[in-house]
């Protein structure tokens, strides 16, 4: 009997260890689906403009420069302040009036009262009167306004706001740099997934071949020195397969780190290498570029916002005038409400400042001359950068357009080498030289493509615009 209850112990206890030790069979497959992000190109932007510290500095940077513009606005304003206090005194101070000196204040007896208050005027008790109140109250409005500042706050203003536009230009370059890096960043990976397709064709391809030699080896109609050179075709193909798979992780782990995802995330994109060709003009490029960059809009800003510096250091020894009204109110247990008011104009008129603003202005226009140095530089980099970009363009757009067909052709010529190595009218070597050459014609197809849809991408960062 213990037996037997000792059996279907066991029997329980490994079943429940099987139950927990195998998982069920979609549990590892579902999560690691669910951990899969896939991306388009749009998302892919987004996504990254999203999760880009830098996007995120240069947004802050433009509400930073939008509260400083209300700070300049508001020294343009009346300024009201209204100040007030509160004081109780604990032991007043106290004063004492003699008797006969109460008496005089008294004023002249009448004379019927003579005799008998010359009589009591000698008895007279000092008095002893507290000065000032226990419980006081005061308050005090001001208000002033800048009626004349030889332009210093005015210009002040205009540079907030000038600052600001500057911001905003700053942020459209570094949204731009992010889209050239994710496009980029992008291609690349469809790039790299291409061309493990095509190493994965060609594996498939020799494979086949090297096959079809073992079985002609076995009936007599090749040479062993065939069936080696077919498998030395087979495992160079597969090491050039395992280059394309680690080339593609690589672009992968790029893409990642431009849209600001861990590294351990998984990935995978929606998107195909094809496009339109596109007719460009340089000159058009180059006017377009110089309209369009959000950099030299930034420095042109920049060379406004020096020349308002400027003007606010020459009013640093220039006379302002300003207009101001007060009002005043007292109250204690003593006396009733007190209240007073007074308006006046102040004009402050500097005689001497030790050549401050004559050091100001000169550092204002130093200043301006880098600004107009830095823009000059700007300019060419600029230029330099878009006739590039329009090179590029019209070397990848001559290579697609070179290769128009040449995959179709090399393709058919590969099925027919194929067929005539089936049939013994080409050596191994020959039938190899042909799989290179189709291989070779898909790379540089690929490759192509990719270059001229990255040459757009930098061709339409450099502009800073899309092409039409």
């Amino acid at each position: 009997m213990f037996r037997k209850y000792l059996g279907f112990s066991v029997v329980l206890l490994l079943k429940t260890l099987g139950l927990i030790l195998v998982p069920g069979p979609d549990w590892g497959t579902a999560s690691a689906q669910e951990s899969v992000q896939t991306f388009t190109l749009t998302q892919s932007i987004s996504h990254a403009l999203n999760s880009s510290p830098e996007f995120q500095v240069a947004q802050q940077d433009v509400e930073l420069a939008s509260e400083k513009v209300k700070e300049a606005r508001a020294a343009l304003l009346p300024q009201l302040t209204l100040d007030g206090n509160y004081t109780f005194n604990g032991d007043l101070p106290t004063t004492v009036l003699a008797g006969d000196f109460l008496t005089e204040l008294s004023g002249p007896p009448s004379p019927d009262d003579s005799a008998s208050e010359s009589a009591n005027a000698t008895d007279a008790d000092p008095l002893e009167i507290e000065l000032g109140a226990k419980h006081n109250f005061q308050g005090h409005a001001q208000v002033t306004y800048p009626l004349f500042t030889w332009g210093r706050l005015g210009n002040i203003y205009r540079q907030a706001v000038l600052q600001k536009q500057a911001a905003e230009r700053a942020l459209e370059a570094v949204q731009l740099n992010i889209e050239l890096n994710v496009r980029e960043a992008f291609h690349s990976m469809l790039l790299t997934e291409a061309l493990v397709e095509v190493a994965k064709q060609s594996l498939a391809q020799v494979e086949r071949r090297y096959e079809l030699t073992q079985e002609q080896k076995t009936i007599g109609t090749t040479t062993r020195l065939e069936v080696i050179r077919a498998n030395v075709q087979v495992v160079n193909t597969r090491s050039q397969l395992i280059q394309a798979r680690n080339q593609r992780k690589l672009a992968e782990e790029n893409l990642k780190v431009a849209l600001g995802l861990s590294l351990d995330q998984t990935l995978s994109i929606d998107g195909q290498l094809q496009t339109d060709l596109k007719q460009v003009n340089i000159d058009r490029a180059l006017t377009t570029a110089l309209e369009q960059r959000p950099e030299i809009h930034h420095i042109e800003i920049q060379e406004q916002i020096g020349e308002k510096q400027i003007k606010v250091a020459k009013a640093g020894n220039k006379p302002m005038l300003s207009t101001f009204g007060n009002y005043v109110f007292s109250d204690n247990e003593r006396q009733s409400l007190d209240t007073s008011w007074s308006v006046g104009v102040a004009i402050q008129i500097p005689i001497f400042d030790g050549f401050v603003t004559r050091s100001q202005v000169n550092q204002a226009r130093v200043s301006l001359d880098q600004i107009r140095t830095s823009k000059d530089q700007l300019l060419d980099r600029i230029k330099l950068e878009t006739k590039s970009a329009v090179f590029d363009l019209e070397e990848a757009q001559k290579l697609i357009e070179a290769q128009e067909g040449l995959v179709e052709e090399a393709g058919e010529g590969l099925r027919i080498a194929n067929v005539q190595y089936e049939e013994g009218l080409i050596t191994g070597v020959e039938l190899t030289d042909i799989e290179l050459s189709y291989t070779q014609a898909q790379v540089n197809r690929l490759q192509a493509i990719h270059d001229y849809i990255i040459a757009v991408a930098r061709l339409e960062r450099a502009i800073g615009t899309r092409l039409e």
